[in-house]
C-alpha cells in the first residue's frame, strides 16, 4: 500500500489478475465505483500508468477505482483480456456491500483499448445476466478490427497509426478467422446498453469508426453523448495542454451527471 493525497491505492489479486485498487481515505458508504481498463493495444500497458488519470474519479467523487493488470496480446490473445475484466467486474459486484461500493453505481471505462475491454464487459454482463452497470465511458475506443482506408492516412510514428493498429489487431485475434463481437465491439449487438459518454479527436485513427459506432448506438435507442475536439490526436487527453484539462472537466461533469441518476444527454450543457 502506498498513500497519495487524500486517497490510499493499494495493490491486489481477484483471482490471477493483479488489480490496482484507489479509494478515498476516510471510506464512506455506497461508493460509486469505476473499473477502469488501461490503454495500449490489447498489447503493452499496466495500471500503475493510470493512476495520475483516474485519481480525479476518487477526489470528485468519493469514488472506489479498480484497474486491472489484464493479460496482454499476443501472449495472451482473445479472450484473456475481456475474461480478466469481466471476473474483476464480477467479483466487485459480488462483494460490493463488504467493500462499501453501491452496486448500482458501477461504471465500467477505459481509454483506446480500455475503452473496447468496457464496451465488451458491458455487453457480456447484458447477455449474460451478470452484474449491473450504470454508464460506460469508453473513450476513443478501439472498436473495428477490419482495416478502413480511413485508418491509412494515419502513418506518423509519432501518434497511433495504421501500422500499429493493424499489428494489436492481429495480436489480439491471433489465427481467428471470424472475428468475435465482445473482440470488436463495432459489430456487436447493442440493445438495452446503459448509457454511454465518449469523446475523440478529429485527428485520430478511430476517429470514423467511433462516430458511426454511435450513429449504431442512436438508432438502437441507447442514451449516448459524443464529444468531439477537432484537431486532437489519439490520447490527447494524457497532455498536459488546456484542450486536455478541457476534455478532462466535461468527463467529470457528465459523470457527475450519470451518478445523480441522469440517464437522458439531453440536459447536459455545451
Amino acid at each position: 500500500n502506498f498513500p497519495t493525497e487524500n486517497c490510499i491505492v493499494e495493490e491486489m489479486m481477484i483471482n490471477n489478475v493483479r488489480v490496482i485498487c484507489l479509494k478515498p481515505r476516510q471510506a464512506l458508504q455506497n461508493m460509486p465505483c469505476f473499473v477502469w481498463f488501461h490503454g495500449g493495444g490489447m498489447v503493452f500497458g499496466n495500471p500503475d500508468d493510470s493512476i495520475p488519470y483516474v485519481i480525479d474519479f476518487v477526489h470528485r467523487f468519493q469514488a472506489v477505482v479498480f484497474i486491472p493488470q489484464y493479460h496482454l496480446a499476443p501472449e495472451h490473445p482473445y479472450p484473456a483480456a475481456l475474461e480478466d475484466g469481466y471476473e474483476t467486474l464480477t467479483w466487485i459486484s459480488k462483494h460490493a456491500n463488504a467493500l462499501n461500493i453501491d452496486p448500482g453505481k458501477i461504471i465500467v471505462s477505459g481509454g483506446s483499448a480500455g475503452g473496447n475491454l468496457a464496451l465488451a464487459v458491458a455487453l457480456k454482463a447484458r447477455d449474460e445476466k451478470g452484474p449491473q452497470i450504470a454508464a460506460i465511458l469508453p473513450l476513443y475506443p478501439m472498436l473495428d478490427a477490419k482495416e478502413r482506408s480511413f485508418h491509412m492516412q494515419f502513418t506518423s510514428p509519432a501518434i497511433w497509426n495504421n501500422d500499429k493498429n493493424r499489428y494489436s489487431w492481429n495480436a489480439y485475434l491471433g489465427n481467428m478467422k471470424i472475428i468475435p463481437h465482445y473482440a470488436s465491439p463495432f459489430y456487436a449487438n447493442v440493445e438495452r446498453l446503459p448509457p454511454i459518454y465518449t469523446f475523440i479527436g478529429t485527428h485520430d485513427l478511430f476517429y470514423e469508426e467511433v462516430c458511426e459506432f454511435v450513429d449504431k448506438l442512436r438508432e438502437a435507442h441507447i442514451e449516448v453523448q459524443l464529444d468531439i475536439y477537432k484537431g486532437c490526436i489519439h490520447g490527447f487527453d494524457l497532455e498536459d495542454v488546456p484542450i486536455a484539462h478541457e476534455a478532462k472537466k466535461r468527463l467529470l461533469h457528465v459523470t457527475a451527471k450519470l451518478l445523480n441518476g441522469h440517464t437522458s444527454f439531453g440536459d447536459l450543457p455545451d
